[in-house]
């Protein structure tokens, strides 16, 4: 399976039931960043994590 990809898919769905308000969804948002986080640390990728990466350098979250 592909790593952190439950939970890019948990904050899709978190935004569709909160009418896209991201700060409704940090708890879900707090977990990618934590997942690519550990994933990265550990020389993993993973096409989940693409938006962390641009998220850190100032860009939008774009999710699934």
């Amino acid at each position: 399976t592909q790593p952190c990809l439950r939970e890019a898919c948990q904050i899709q769905t978190c935004l569709q039931n909160n009418n896209f308000q991201e700060s409704r969804c940090q708890k879900v948002i707090n977990e990618l960043f934590n997942c690519c986080e550990e994933l990265l640390k550990s020389g993993g990728e993973s096409p989940s994590c693409s938006s962390v990466n641009n998220k850190k350098k100032g860009g939008e979250i774009k999710t699934m």
